[in-house]
């Protein structure tokens, strides 16, 4: 069993097949939703709510995600992490802050709230939705059976 550990062409070609989408946000309870409005080389651009704002999510955000995950070792649900997302650096927890690292090292937007869904319809992570702190954990992915003649 492995998991999806790298933004690569795969992934990222999969992340593009949602442009259109509209994706809820971590917390179920709050029922927010964000649409995928493009998806380009180095970015995804997302919208905020009904006419809110647009963000662009640095194709870098993700990995710095994904790096996260798989260096504290956040893999299955046993494992999960909070998500701990908060405008406020000195509040946001450990991952919000390393997907909106600049590569300056200042803190950037709030955007885990939107890398992560995005990510769970990649089925590259999963998301505790109803519990309270919201978490979310990388997912294994089965390997391919290979037939007996190889």
């Amino acid at each position: 069993m492995t998991c999806i550990t790298q933004v690569d062409s795969t992934l990222w070609a999969l992340i593009g097949r949602l442009q259109g989408a509209e994706i809820q946000t971590p917390y179920t309870p709050s029922n927010k939703y964000f649409q995928v409005e493009s998806v380009n080389a180095n970015a995804v651009v997302i919208r905020t709510g009904e006419g809110g704002s647009a963000v662009a999510l640095r194709r870098e955000a993700f990995q710095q995600t994904l790096d996260y995950l798989v260096k504290h070792e956040h893999v299955g649900e046993s494992n999960a992490i909070k998500i701990e997302s908060n405008h406020n650096g000195e509040l946001a927890g450990p991952l919000c802050k390393a997907a909106r690292e600049l590569p300056n090292g200042d803190l950037g937007t709030v955007v885990i709230t939107y890398i992560l869904p995005i990510l769970e319809q990649c089925e590259a992570v999963a998301i505790g939705r109803l519990s309270r702190p919201t978490t979310t954990w990388l997912i294994t992915q089965r390997e391919p059976l290979r037939s007996s003649g190889q």
